[in-house]
């Protein structure tokens, strides 16, 4: 067997790169995950248009992967490229870790002895073997996202920079650079995190063709910001918005693709000019800058895929105007960065008034008001939170440990055990420490080596960590964990990981020239590091047997009737409905109106005017320029811009209807077949469909939709308060008011109820949604009819949900949970009717297909089943269930009682502080004080509404026992809430007073 390092290395490039394919590989998703993976995946398949900004380059290659799959390999194999990205990025971290080995050791490799080998092999595989089993790195390498791929092309970018600095002195090295610049801009068709990689770049060049000056240094980083410029916003953002200003200015006569043939012609020329003039220099960085945007030229796919308005087709970006928009993700809005408004504690809001630099509290909503209140300053609230919080935990989490998959929960930083919240939660993992003492090792090594390719390693550090906190400028309440993001500067660390083992084994074999000791000591750190992450972290990782998100997208496409309009709330549940029609072709009648894209004129216009499959155009009242405009009501300048709370009417033409469902044909109707068959946008006005049928008597129909819409408050002048309403209000109103006659109309049971505007008195559960019926009832949370409900229930598909040892994180375990709620509905109405068998019977079935031990549930989701059992006069089941959760219950309150007291204590201090003269003659410091108290206040009052909101809970539990007959049981809980509190708070003891009780709450 060859010893060269040439051939060593590469086998142990090899090695690392199929350790980490094959981790990935045998915990890869089989399926669609919620969140971006279901979408990515339905327009790849089908080179359609995502969510801004686009990834073209990404949907490109997952059609290629997926082009000649059988369908129900389309999402695997499209998952796939995320396993096998991850793998080259594990390869190219141990490349970068030999790389910079031998930078700063003297000689080739191959006349080294065998324990220097050892030391820089080992360490190498130390690092790259333990960032594979990060939790982040992992949890986008089993999906279909663009960040595993991203990380990839940073990856080699830095490598080829290391390559590059290698030859630097050889002829035609900046070939090297050339192909960098050129990966950059393909690198934009994945995700523009890449562009970020430029800084560190930029110093391994400056340290590889200069001496270090301070002038020469900084001139460095100043080039490497206008290089960024140049491109980000330069290329990417202002050179669409110039070829819009062109393309009007000439009324269209210089369009884009004459103008991107005047670009492309223009560096020709200077490539051919400086070429020709010997400008070396120069030249290169015009052959560099083609390169760049002969990548960037993926973002062509966009624009022309959009032309031929496939069904999905986010922004409508089918010219400059809209392509523009699309590349600047303006639908999301903008946060201020260096200068701004922003929260004043003394007001309790933003300050409109003035601009102050650095803001970093800039959200207007209340929910975000209320947090900034925990904040002294802004850059409290930055180092705190959007560092410590949203940067810091997550790295935390990979290197050191974290506590719980609840959103929000700490990482294992500054303790050696769990909060008792956390401690059965299954992505609780701790590392000891390990992989961050033996990175920041690593990272003082290299210093103390090579500090120059260190402050490299560190450039890419930071700009892919804690500059994206900075730019991103985050609000607080965020919808998911975001440590995906920095996935790049968690690769950086793991340089130092494999750094400092090689910097600890270079140590030991300096003690003890023995390679067999060397190898024992790469053993012993492999199964102290990367093996420990890897266990802990595998049954976290593994997705393998994971359906959740496709089953719940067939169980709701299945809920409603032929040729529906579905109202969904947002990513989760529309994108794993648009991938189960693009992909599988399953239920393509039913028309998605997605609310939170409800709110834009171009997706408004799709609705209205475009067929998606076999699911015809939504009728609207609206004409198109309306629509265009739609955005103007929010100037307030007609009083038809502002809402009056009232009463909303909306008719049921039932005679129009009757000859819809008529059974014979009449003259001049049309079939809904014909319809689709002919493919025009307006909706028939005389449709003959017989199979239309709310599942009610005609006659028992009422005449008219009735309900009160209040709106939503914008300001109070004096008595008079004016109110608006969203754009997706307004739109709701109208496709409900056009087609209730004439289509089945659906929400979503996800969907909030504010988004629903009142129309709970007439909506009926069907499965998973709810259905529009013109049919008044005074039922909560909508009526139901135990057949329809129950044949929509007997469809449904829950793929392993049942199975021991299958892990499911927070989101997941919330959306199985309120499948409960469906269940225990449907029990309910038999319970209604005294036909206990039935409803025992829907409650055992549910439990078998989820049961409450591999799917933990929410306490008041338990407790509503738990109660429903014994309202059924089935106590067995009843008491089993109420024993299992009564600990966690008493827990629960035993919390709430510990925070009013934590919340009471610091009040009084605070009280005190306050009245000391020192702080009476501070206004600055007295305001702060009064501000930490007024939040306080608040926060004591969320406290206590948990705490009755507990005994709430335990009044129900004490109900559940009391018609179980375990009266001694019932009893007892006011014991054990007495002891809690630490007073007599005279909670029920007997039936008759929990009656009592019970009767003042609904459940």
């Amino acid at each position: 067997m060859q010893t060269d390092h040439k051939t060593l290395n590469r086998i142990f490039a090899l090695v690392s790169f199929l350790f980490a394919f094959i981790l990935y590989l045998l915990t890869l998703s089989p399926t669609a995950d919620f969140w971006d993976p279901a979408e990515r995946i339905a327009t790849a398949y089908a080179l359609q248009i995502p969510h801004p900004p686009g990834a073209p380059m990404y949907m490109l290659l997952g059609r290629m992967f997926s082009m000649f799959m059988p369908t129900e390999y389309v999402a695997y194999s499209i998952n796939l490229m995320s396993a096998i990205s991850s793998g080259i990025t594990i390869m190219l971290l141990y490349l970068i870790v030999v790389r910079l080995v031998r930078t700063f050791t003297l000689g080739h490799p191959d006349t080294w002895d065998d324990t220097a080998k050892i030391a820089m092999y080992g360490g190498a595989l130390i690092g790259a073997l333990t960032f594979a089993a990060t939790d982040s790195l992992w949890f986008i390498s089993v999906e279909a996202e663009t960040y595993a791929m991203s990380l990839t092309f940073t990856a080699l970018v830095f490598w080829l920079a290391l390559k590059w600095a290698s030859v630097a002195d050889e002829k035609g090295n900046e070939r090297w650079l050339v192909l960098i610049a050129y990966l950059v801009g393909i690198a934009f068709g994945i995700h523009l995190l890449n562009l970020l990689a430029i800084f560190a770049i930029a110093l391994l060049i400056y340290f590889r063709k200069f001496e270090f000056t301070i002038t020469g240094f900084l001139a460095a980083a100043g080039l490497s910001v206008v290089a960024f410029l140049v491109i980000f916003p330069g290329t990417i953002i202002w050179m669409p918005n110039l070829a819009n200003s062109i393309s009007q200015a000439t009324v269209g006569l210089i369009g884009p693709g004459l103008f991107m043939l005047g670009v492309l012609s223009i560096l020709g020329a200077g490539i051919w000019y400086t070429h020709q003039n010997n400008m070396k220099v120069a030249n290169y960085i015009v052959v560099a800058y083609t390169a760049i945007m002969i990548g960037y030229s993926s973002y062509a796919v966009i624009f022309i895929r959009s032309m031929s308005n496939p069904a999905i087709d986010q922004n409508n970006p089918d010219n400059i105007e809209r392509f523009t928009s699309f590349i600047k993700r303006e639908q999301y809005g903008t946060a201020p960065l260096l200068m701004g408004n922003s929260f004043n504690n003394l007001q309790m809001d933003v300050d409109r008034s003035r601009d102050v630099f650095f803001p970093r509290r800039h959200s207007t909503q209340p929910q975000h008001l209320a947090v900034y209140a925990n904040y002294s300053s802004d850059l409290d609230f930055f180092l705190r939170y959007q560092l410590g919080h949203m940067y810091f935990r997550y790295f935390n989490f990979n290197f050191i440990g974290r506590q719980a998959d609840i959103q929000d929960a700490p990482s294992y930083w500054g303790t050696f055990s769990a909060d008792e919240r956390f401690a059965d939660n299954p992505a609780n993992h701790f590392y000891w420490y390990l992989p961050f003492l033996l990175g920041l090792f690593g990272g003082i090594y290299h210093f103390v080596r090579d500090w120059k390719r260190a402050l490299s390693v560190l450039a890419l550090f930071v700009m892919t960590g804690i500059a994206i906190v900075v730019f991103l400028n985050q609000t607080p309440m965020q919808p998911r964990e975001r440590d995906y993001s920095y996935a790049g500067s968690f690769f950086a660390f793991s340089i130092w990981i494999g750094l400092g083992a090689t910097g600890l084994l270079d140590l030991l074999r300096t003690a003890v020239r023995n390679k067999f000791a060397l190898i024992g000591a790469i053993v012993v750190m492999y199964l102290l590091v990367p093996m420990r992450v890897l266990s802990e972290n595998y049954h976290v990782g593994d997705r393998s047997q994971r359906f959740v998100a496709p089953d719940y997208a067939f169980n709701l496409l299945n809920s409603v009737e032929p040729h529906s309009i579905l109202f969904t709330n947002g990513d989760n549940d529309t994108f794993p409905l648009w991938f189960l029609q693009e992909v599988y072709g399953i239920r393509t009648d039913v028309r998605i109106v997605c609310l939170s894209l409800l709110n834009t004129s171009w997706y408004i216009d799709q609705v209205k005017n475009r067929w998606n499959h076999d699911a015809p155009p939504v009728r609207l009242s609206y004409t198109d320029r309306e629509i265009q405009n739609i955005e103007d009501k929010f100037r307030f300048e007609r009083e038809s811009d502002f809402h009056r709370p009232g009463t909303v009417r909306i008719p049921f033409d039932r005679e129009r209807f009757a000859r819809i469902i008529s059974d014979e044909r009449l003259p001049g109707q049309v079939t809904i077949d014909e319809h689709i068959e002919a493919g025009v946008a307006v909706w028939p006005d005389d449709l003959h469909k017989p199979e239309f049928t709310f599942h009610v008597p005609l006659e028992e129909l009422d005449d008219e939709i009735s309900f009160f819409h209040q709106g939503i408050v914008l300001f109070s002048d004096g008595d008079r308060t004016f109110h608006y309403t969203r754009i997706q209000d307004d739109i709701v109103l109208d496709i409900v008011r056009e087609n209730l006659n004439e289509r089945p109309i659906y929400f979503a049971i996800t969907v909030a109820g504010d988004a629903m505007l009142g129309m709970e008195n007439y909506l009926r559960l069907e499965g998973k949604a709810f259905r529009v019926i013109p049919k008044f009832h005074e039922e909560e949370f909508g009526h139901l009819d135990t057949r329809i409900h129950g044949e929509r229930l007997k469809q449904f598909r829950l793929r392993n949900v049942n199975q021991e040892g299958i892990y499911f994180d927070q989101n997941i375990r919330r959306m199985l949970d309120n499948y409960r709620t469906v269940f225990t509905r449907q029990a309910d109405a038999f319970i209604r009717k005294g036909e206990y068998d039935q409803a025992n019977y829907w409650l055992t079935w549910g439990e078998d297909i989820m049961p409450f031990h591999t799917i933990q549930p929410d306490l008041t989701s338990l407790l509503t089943y738990a109660l429903r059992y014994a309202q059924a006069q089935n106590g067995v089941d009843a008491v089993r269930l109420a024993d299992d959760f009564l600990p966690d219950f008493m827990r629960e309150l035993r919390r709430a009682v510990n925070n009013m007291d934590t919340v009471e204590d610091e009040l009084t201090m605070l009280e005190a502080r306050l009245r000391d003269p020192a702080v009476r003659g501070n206004p600055d410091r007295r305001n702060r004080l009064i501000a930490r108290t007024q939040h306080l206040e608040n926060t004591l009052q969320q406290h206590h509404r948990r705490y009755t909101s507990n005994l709430s809970r335990l009044i129900v539990m004490q109900q559940i026992y009391f018609l179980a007959n375990e009266d001694e049981t019932a009893a007892g809980i006011a014991d054990m809430i007495n002891e809690i509190v630490g007073t007599d708070i005279n909670f029920p003891r007997d039936r008759e007073a929990n009656n009592e009780a019970f009767s003042r709450i609904f459940i």
